[in-house]
Order: C-alpha cells, then structure tokens, then sequence
C-alpha cells in the first residue's frame, strides 16, 4: 500500500471516528441532562404529594381519635403529628431542595403551614375523644393545605412535561446541528481526499516525468562518453604528431631554422601539449563524473609520491621563480592508493599554487597524520587569494579565477580543481579548499583512516620474525 492509500485511509477513518464521537458525546450529554432533569421532578413531585397525604393521615388520624375509636390512642395522634412537622423543615432549607423551592408559592405554603402547625400544638397538646369543636378547628386549619399541596404537586408534573417538550426540542436542534457539523465534515474530508488524489496524480506525473529525464540523462552521458572517446582518439593521433614534430622543429633536429620560425615551433608545442592536456582532463572529468574511473591502486610510500610531484613541477619552478618548502611529519605511514591519480592531484595543486604566486615566494607542502588515523597533505601559496565566490567559481567545471592583467600566468583548463575533487572522492577522502583574499590559498587533500597502510613485526619464540600489514587505525 502507497504512502497516499495509506493518508486517505487514515483520514477518512479519522472523519468517521469524530462523526461517532461527536454524536455519542452530544447525545449522551443531552440524555444525561434529560434524566437528571426529570430524576430531579420526580422527586420534587413525590415530596409534595407525600406531604399532603401526610396532612391527610394526620386529619384522619385526629377524626378517628376524636370519635373515640379505640384503635387510635393519643399516642398514635401524636406519632402522626410529628411525622407531618418533620417533613416540614427538610424542604424549607435542605440544599437538595433548592429546586423544589424555586417553583412559586412552595416556600410561602411551607411557611404558613408551619405557622399553622404552630397555631394547632396548644388544641393537639390537649385533645380528648368527643372535643368536636377543637377537632372542627383543627380540620378548618390543615384541610386547605392539603388540596394547595396537591395543586402544586400538579404544577410540577407539568413542568416535568415541559422539561420533556424542551428535551425534544434540544434533539432536534442537536439533530440538525449534527447534521450541519456532518456534511461539513464531511465536505472538508472530500476536499482533503481530492487535494491528496490530486497530489498524487501529480507526484506519478512528476516521477514519470523525472524517469524520463533520466533515462535521456543516461543516453545522453552514453552518447558523451562515446563522443569522448572517438574525439579522443581522432585528436590525440594527430597532437601527437604536431608535437612531435614542432619538438624536432625547436630543437632544429633537421637542420638550423629562422629564429622566428624556431619560435612559432615552440608555439605550436606549447598549444598542442595545452589541447592534449584540456582533452585529457575532459576524458578523466567524464569518466570520474560517471563513476567509470578504475583505480589502479598498490600500496606507496608518502614521501615517495611528494618527491615524485615535486619533480614534474621543476620547470614551472624555474619559470615562475618560486620556491618549494617541504614539511614531512616523521614516520609517515604508507597509503593505498592510484599513484598516477594521486601524484596528479599534487602536480595540479602545485600548479596553481607556482602560478598564482608572486615571484620569488615559497610555497609550502606538508603531510602529516591526523587525530582521525587518517592523512593530510596540505599546498599553501602566498598568492592573492580568492573569495568565497571566486573559491566557488574556481570549484566548477571550466571555472577560472582572473584577478586583472598584471597577474601573468599560463592560462588552463579550468579543470584542475574539479578533477583533484573528484579523484579525492574515489579514494574515499576529500578536497578542502581555504582562501581569503590577500593572504593566499591553502589545498588540503584528505586521506581517510581505510586506506592507511600500518606495518608490525611479530617475533617468533626462536628469534624470527613474521611482518604484517593492515590498514585503518
């Protein structure tokens, strides 16, 4: 399953989930305040209707006594009073009762029939079977309250169905609200769902796209590498004649010749070894750009690949007036590595640092260890130095540095630098570049711990010896 399948699936889930939560919580909230609600006036309506049949029972307890009816004691008469004071002052303060007090005329009833229960203690204090006339009073003082008791308890039974008309009305406000936050939900996830089809229509567009690019990249480096390889050998059988010859011309191999011509022959040399180099670095660009390039690689010596650099530059040297400061750490260790690559990429930052340098200064190389186990070998120049632009420039392909007319140096390639960067990357390590303008350039070519040979002797217990190498720290 793709990334995308994966995003719409999730989300269209995520949408359902929040529907169905959404619903179950509103709607369970909402039936929650309805039970709550009608709990609460059910009560209410159970605590006035037991007060006024409170009231009846008592009235009919003192009618039985006052008749003389011998299964109604004063002690009885009593039992009843007091059970119908004791339900008085729970709905007068209790704070559960709140509710019960807020309806209308609750709490001035419950008043006036504590006030008339007061009235009535002194004739129930001293009631006799056959006191018609203190029972007349009585009956006169607590009958209203019942059929008031009975009235209110009727008040909140339709309350309660007023609490069940706004539940319904809740519903279907909640129903309709639901149904609004559904479609738009809905409606936004559709809308998600599109943006991700549609972005993965394009990200397929893009890849087919960049497929194809690709592949036309790959036929053209094919076609640039045949390209390369055919100019290479139609130029260099012919450049190898033209410098051949124009050498025999120089030196007058066949006889003396004009001086003029003597100096267009070395010219001719000059330009054609330049054309040679340029089309050698091409070739060695492309095939290092094109991971083509094969390392001969064998196991040297670091001195021995300094000096043997040191050499092919000795004519630049003399021509440029320069000096070369050598610096080798002791015990250097030994190195794998392509020995014509790698004394190609001294010889090219040699080169430019002899170029680029005013005559007369030195120009220092040192190699030396690293706190890594790796190698380092380090050109710096005394020249004027570039910068972070040019440094950037000069990184690049063809890329070259010109400070003005009075710098005098043979021009070249522009392909050094890349080359040396290149050529450093197959061998695991890297190219550092640092220069600041006025103060010169620093080259440093970095050699990684894996390719670092380290030999050791183990002694043999009869005094010989066994030499092993191995490479890394």
């Amino acid at each position: 399953m793709g990334r995308k399948s994966f995003l719409i699936i999730a989300l269209a889930l995520t949408l359902f989930s929040g529907i169905v939560i959404f619903t179950i919580t509103g709607f369970s909230s909402l039936s929650q305040s309805y039970d709550r609600e009608v709990n609460r006036a059910q009560s209410d309506i159970w605590v006035m209707a037991q007060l006024a049949l409170e009231v009846e029972r008592t009235l009919h307890t003192l009618h039985m006594y006052v008749q003389g009816n011998t299964l109604v004691t004063y002690q009885d008469v009593n039992l009843r009073y007091d059970i119908l004071w004791s339900r008085l002052p729970p709905i007068a303060t209790a704070p559960d009762m709140d509710h019960l007090r807020g309806f209308e005329d609750i709490q001035d009833t419950i008043a006036n029939l504590q006030d008339a229960l007061t009235t009535i203690d002194p004739l129930i204090a001293t009631l006799q079977p056959g006191d018609f006339a203190s029972m007349d009073t009585i009956h006169n003082t607590l009958s209203p309250f019942s059929a008031h008791l009975n009235k209110l308890a009727a008040l909140i039974v339709s309350n309660t169905d007023q609490i069940e008309k706004t539940y319904w009305e809740n519903v279907e406000g909640r129903t309709s609200t639901l149904e609004y936050s559904v479609i738009t939900i809905l409606a936004i996830g559709f809308l998600m769902v599109s943006l991700l089809v549609i972005e993965s229509m394009q990200a397929r567009k893009l890849l087919a796209h960049a497929q194809e690019a690709e592949q036309r990249a790959g036929e053209a480096s094919q076609a640039k590498s045949a390209f390369l390889a055919n100019m290479s050998h139609e130029l260099r059988t012919p450049l190898t004649g033209i410098i051949g010859f124009s050498g025999m011309m120089e030196q007058e191999t066949m006889g003396p010749l004009p001086i003029k011509y003597k100096e267009y022959a070395s010219d001719i040399e000059r330009s054609g070894k330049h054309l040679l180099d340029l089309i050698n670095d091409i070739l060695d660009l492309s095939k290092a750009e094109a991971n083509k390039m094969e390392l001969d690689a064998d196991i040297y010596d670091v001195g021995e690949i300094i000096h043997q650099s040191e050499r092919l530059v000795a004519g630049l040297l003399e021509t440029y007036k320069i000096h070369i400061e050598t610096e080798l750490s002791d015990n250097l260790p030994e190195f794998r590595i392509d020995r014509r690559r790698i004394v190609q990429c001294i010889v090219n930052l040699l080169s430019n640092a002899i170029k680029f340098s005013p005559a007369d200064s030195t120009v220092r190389l040192t190699a030396a260890t690293t706190s890594s186990g790796g190698l380092s070998i380090t050109i710096y120049d005394n020249g004027q130095g570039m910068n972070a632009d040019e440094l950037k420039l000069a990184m690049l392909p063809f890329g070259q540095v010109r400070h003005g007319p009075d710098v005098q140096h043979e021009p070249g390639t522009g392909l050094g630098l890349p080359l040396v960067s290149l050529m450093m990357e197959l061998h695991g390590g890297n190219l550092e570049m640092t220069s600041k303008p006025g103060k010169g350039t620093s080259a440093r070519l970095y050699f990684p711990p894996d390719i670092i040979i380290k030999r050791y002797t183990k002694d043999g217990g009869d005094g010989s010896g066994q030499a092993f190498i191995f490479t890394g720290r």
